[in-house]
């Protein structure tokens, strides 16, 4: 199995913040949370996890982080280090998230 299929990255993208989540839970579902590893990695690390991963960015795509299965079948979200409150990277963070829970959520850009 390569590892383009045991880990299923996903790009974060500006672009999609306003975009409607596909399948998204209504009032009164409950959703059970896996286990997640969050891996904190700088900018460098984000691109060559990415990269590990089988994935390449597209020309002018901004990386801010991705989830995925790791062949062990750990659940997996790499993002950069939040620094703020509601900053990028903690956005980023429940977005990726979402996909561990939901799998994909919006339409790929």
């Amino acid at each position: 199995m390569t590892k383009a299929a045991t880990i299923l990255p996903v790009l974060l993208l500006l672009a999609a913040c306003g975009e409607k989540v596909i399948g998204a839970p209504q009032p009164g579902d409950r959703m059970q949370l896996p286990a997640i590893e969050w891996r904190v990695v700088d900018r460098p690390g984000l691109l060559r996890a990415y990269q590990a991963s089988g994935m390449e960015l597209a020309s002018g795509q901004q990386l801010e982080g991705f989830a995925g299965i790791a062949p062990d079948g750990t659940r997996v979200v790499y993002t950069l280090p939040p620094r703020t409150v509601d900053d990028s990277a903690t956005c980023t963070l429940g977005h990726e998230v979402m996909h561990v829970v939901l799998g994909a959520y919006h339409h790929a850009k």
